[in-house]
């Protein structure tokens, strides 16, 4: 009986040893550790948390470094926001994520070792979009700002913003406009083309309509859309129009039946349409070196739709609007050429509001 009281002391004595000198490398661990050591410490962790293999230790290893990470991660994000300076949105966006891709990590383990480290999930959706929201129009304002003083370090800057934006939204619209930005602004000589494969056919007057810009500028900055041989170009911004697209000739055809009162009339809607489409790539190339910089895919394409009705029956059951549909007639489809020229025009507004957005 005394010796197994004795055991049983010895076996508490141990484990409150052990505990103390888990709580004091605790403490010196969350004193010197920073978030990417106690992220290091979890990923090598995780896997024998998956398989339920974790001793006390490494249990108490786990929580520590996962509740430690998330407090400094936390603690940081309060800070940068108590600052109110407008550059802290990016920090912010990051902290957020690290949080929440950490917290994804751990959720997939078993419910006794979440258990144990008293995990708890956090819904930080809302979160981390108000910050890339609000990164993003920092990251904008930004870039612009430095735009206005073109020098190498102010571009440097820039072009560091575009790859925070390339990370924290890839989808974003503003990536293009900041990337052309950042090549053609530093550019002294600008000649603008159209280009087609030797076999395709495309007429001269087309290639002008797709040039066709407001005091032929591009972000302020002049550019020839003849080049002259004069003129030491340094930046080319190429249309290359890979593949025309003419559809065929079609007229969807429903058929109805209308009534009102005793009239009673059958109303076939008639809808006639043809395309064309203008598949390429908008380049910006450094003349010097030959390099493509930029390659922008484009697909733009020219309607021409055409709405009218026929009846047969009495007319006076028909509805307001089938009536003014029996007003029109079946007109010629345009021909493809005509066509073509209003896909070029199409081409030019989107090359403006690319190149000419204030």
């Amino acid at each position: 009986m005394i010796f197994s009281k004795n055991l049983q002391n010895m076996k508490a004595l141990k484990s409150i040893i052990l505990c103390l000198t888990i709580l004091i490398s605790y403490n010196a661990y969350s004193q010197e550790a920073n978030t990417a050591e106690l992220d290091k410490t979890i990923d090598k962790l995780i896997p024998k948390a998956k398989k339920n293999r974790l001793n006390e230790k490494q249990t108490f290893s786990l929580m520590q470094s996962y509740h430690q990470a998330n407090e400094q991660d936390f603690k940081r994000i309060m800070e940068l926001k108590a600052s109110g300076q407008p550059d802290i949105w990016i920090e912010i966006y990051h902290k957020s994520v690290s949080i929440d891709e950490r917290q994804k990590k751990v959720d997939v383990l078993p419910d006794k070792v979440k258990s144990a480290i008293n995990f708890k999930s956090l819904n930080l959706d809302n979160e981390i979009a108000n910050a890339r929201e609000k990164a993003e129009l920092y990251i904008c304002a930004k870039a612009n700002l430095l735009y206005k003083d073109i020098n190498d370090e102010n571009l440097r800057e820039a072009r560091k913003l575009i790859k925070q934006l390339h990370i924290i939204n890839p989808q974003s619209n503003n990536i293009d406009e900041l990337m052309l930005k950042s090549v053609i602004l530093p550019s002294k000589q600008i000649v603008f083309r159209v280009a087609t494969p030797i076999e395709m056919y495309f007429p001269q007057d087309y290639a002008k309509t797709i040039l066709n810009f407001d005091n032929n500028t591009v972000y302020g900055k002049q550019f020839d859309a003849v080049p002259d041989k004069d003129k030491d170009y340094d930046l080319m911004i190429r249309i290359m129009i890979d593949e025309t697209t003419i559809s065929p000739e079609r007229i969807e055809s429903v058929t109805f039946e209308e009534k009102k009162d005793n009239a009673q009339a059958i109303v076939t809607d008639k809808t006639m349409i043809k395309s064309a489409t203008l598949k390429g790539k908008i380049q910006i190339i450094d003349v010097e070196n030959d390099e493509v910089l930029i390659n922008m895919p484009y697909n733009i394409s020219s309607t021409f739709r055409h709405q009218y009705a026929e009846a047969s029956g009495n007319t006076s059951a028909c509805s307001e609007y089938t009536l003014e549909l029996l007003k029109r007639e079946h007109i010629d489809f345009p021909t493809d050429n005509s066509l073509l020229k209003a896909a070029a025009r199409e081409l030019n507004i989107t090359l403006k509001n690319i190149f000419q957005k204030n």
